[in-house]
């Protein structure tokens, strides 16, 4: 049998509460403190899962293109996954987790002029976890539910798109 991590996270909660009851620190269960707990490990998880698609993905890609301009590099802001970005030529596509229940893409084009470098916003999204029936953590964009595959797989294809553009500037 397989409990997924939202579970396990979901009862540990419960029983760290229900330990604090009977020790007379708590009166009664507060779900919202679960439901942060929870949404806090879902987040981390669907970034973790984002990065992994990006990852996969990106080496996919680079293998079936030959010339280096064309090929794109996946960072890993820090030793954990709250933030990565997707780079190619001055476009980066940045995938952040930093808010519980909420990952924000943006992409950046980085100009290089007489005032310095400045990053023009060309394009972002926001994704957002929701609870659902039984407290099931879903994730929704623009009022859909979505996959981290799905997601990667959209957001690459803009990027593509726009860091190609970018080339002939």
């Amino acid at each position: 049998m397989f409990t997924s991590d939202k579970t396990v996270k979901w009862i540990e909660n419960l029983a760290e509460q229900e330990c604090l009851i009977q020790l007379g620190e708590r009166s009664s269960l507060d779900l919202c403190t679960t439901k942060d707990e929870v949404l806090s490990s879902e987040t981390i998880s669907f970034v973790r899962s984002l990065f992994y698609h990006f990852e996969y993905l990106t080496r996919l890609f680079n293998t079936r293109v030959e010339l280096a301009i064309l090929k794109i590099k996946i960072e890993k802001h820090g030793e954990n996954y709250n933030s990565f970005s997707v780079c190619r030529n001055q476009v980066r596509l940045v995938v952040t987790g930093s808010k519980s229940g909420a990952v924000h893409l943006q992409c950046l084009r980085e100009d290089n002029g007489a005032m310095g470098t400045m990053n023009s916003v060309l394009f972002s999204g926001l994704i957002e976890a929701r609870f659902e029936t039984f407290h099931e953590v879903k994730w929704h964009f623009l009022d859909s539910v979505i996959l981290p595959e799905q997601v990667a797989r959209h957001y690459l294809t803009e990027f593509l798109q726009i860091s190609r553009s970018s080339q002939t500037h």
